[in-house]
């Protein structure tokens, strides 16, 4: 069954290979261990080209076409965002999958599982975002993801799908944080530059540089009327699905200033840069789950 016009498209010889002859044990190991080796080249940052990978595993399964093999690799970033896996971006979840290759995937995704030591290093990767020519924030505004269902997707190279141990270890690498607010900070002046309010750029102020954290909010900015904005921004290298860290005194300040308060989630930053806004008070636009414990004795 195929799940939109896109994939509608695929001719039935496209298609062919992928009814009546199930799938070997073979044939799904090696598609399984292609993809993998595809995910951590691409977050690593290694150059390698798709279809030099699909036209290898057509050579191990003759009978299999092009649009078969790219289907099961499809199928295998579906099986990946349910385990709460990092996948490919450009193999978009096709769902509909064999259970014989739901299990091979399984059985793989295990702590030793090497592309583990790949989402490490993406999370540390040098911070690369904010390089480049000066763009503006309307240039990288992207919808908030969708966290039922279908991932709705940015546009960064890699998806991943976080955990609350990610978001700690952004919290963690003050760098990352402080490179997210600058970059922010300069987007918010270039975006007021542009629809003709350089006086208000003027007055964008990087508050948590300036000021301290205690303000609740990294970044004083304004609308094109002159209202102000209150900006917290949460950067992370990962995908827009990963979690942020919030602290009690943040959620207050945004129930406080609901109308003038909205959290930039900056993400894909080490690559290709995107911000999906939360606005109002974050308890209302976010699910907010606790993760950290404070512990003191009775």
């Amino acid at each position: 069954m195929r799940e939109n016009s896109d994939d509608a498209q695929m001719s039935e010889t496209e298609l062919q290979g992928t009814r009546g002859v199930a799938w070997t044990s073979l044939e799904i190991e090696a598609t399984v261990a292609a993809y993998e080796d595809m995910l951590r080249k691409e977050l690593r940052g290694v150059r390698y080209a798709k279809s030099d990978v699909v036209r290898d595993l057509m050579r191990l399964m003759p009978e299999r076409t092009r649009g078969a093999v790219e289907l099961k690799l499809q199928n295998v970033s579906a099986i990946r965002v349910e385990l709460g896996l990092p996948w490919i971006d450009g193999y978009k979840p096709m769902t509909h999958y064999q259970s014989a290759l739901r299990g091979a995937v399984v059985a793989r995704a295990d702590p030793r599982e090497r592309i583990n030591e790949a989402v490490a290093d993406f999370g540390a990767a040098p911070v690369v975002g904010a390089q480049g020519i000066p763009r503006s924030t309307s240039d990288v505004l992207v919808p908030p993801p969708s966290t039922s269902g279908r991932v709705r997707r940015g546009r960064t190279s890699v998806s991943i799908t976080g955990t609350a141990h990610d978001a700690i270890r952004d919290l963690r690498r003050h760098e990352l944080g402080t490179a997210g607010e600058e970059w922010v900070t300069d987007l918010e002046r270039e975006q007021l530059t542009r629809v003709g309010r350089s006086d208000l750029a003027d007055l964008v102020r990087w508050v948590a540089r300036d000021d301290g954290d205690g303000a609740g909010y990294d970044i004083l900015s304004f609308s094109e009327s002159g209202a102000q904005r209150l900006i917290e921004v949460k950067t992370t290298n990962y995908g827009p699905l990963t979690p942020f860290y919030i602290t009690r005194w943040e959620v207050e300040v945004s129930q406080t200033h609901r109308d003038s308060y909205s959290l930039y989630r900056v993400h894909g930053f080490a690559r290709d840069p995107r911000i999906y806004v939360l606005d109002g008070a974050m308890d209302e636009a976010a699910r907010l789950e606790p993760g950290v414990f404070l512990g003191l004795p009775r």
